[in-house]
């Protein structure tokens, strides 16, 4: 790895990276053991690396055409506040749903904070209810 990966800024682009080409086991490299990574909008909470990617290989396995951009990032010290555009058909199972082939489109942000080339804390924010109405699962709320 380069020494601008390491960085807290090049950390975050390389999870985004590795998530977009399904390669889990570098997104895993990305965070760290003790990772609190929370989505904010889903009131979840996972911790450390395994759990997290397998939460992420859950959803890139559901909507297998899923991809994420980041649109904005702003890295100060140990901290990065990244804006991101995403979306996805859903192609396999949800939580439960059978595939239906509707698609999502899905704005937000997120802050990340990095230790030592790795994401040791992560909240994530965006609109699950916009997202599951366009997948016409509302009712998972």
């Amino acid at each position: 790895m380069t020494p601008e990966e390491l960085t807290p800024e090049g950390t975050v682009r390389r999870l985004f990276a590795a998530l977009n080409e399904r390669d889990f086991e570098r997104a895993a490299g990305a965070v760290a053991e003790s990772c609190r990574w929370e989505s904010v909008a889903a009131e979840t909470v996972h911790t450390g690396s395994q759990p997290i990617v397998n939460g992420l290989r859950q959803f890139a396995t559901a909507f297998p055409d899923w991809h994420v951009e980041i649109t904005a990032l702003v890295a100060s010290d140990d901290t990065v506040a990244v804006e991101w555009s995403s979306g996805g058909t859903l192609r396999g199972e949800f939580r439960g749903e059978k595939p239906n082939g509707r698609a999502f489109h899905r704005r937000g942000c997120a802050v990340a904070r990095v230790e030592g080339g790795k994401i040791v804390a992560y909240r994530d924010y965006y609109d699950r209810a916009t997202m599951l109405d366009q997948l016409r699962l509302r009712h998972l709320l």
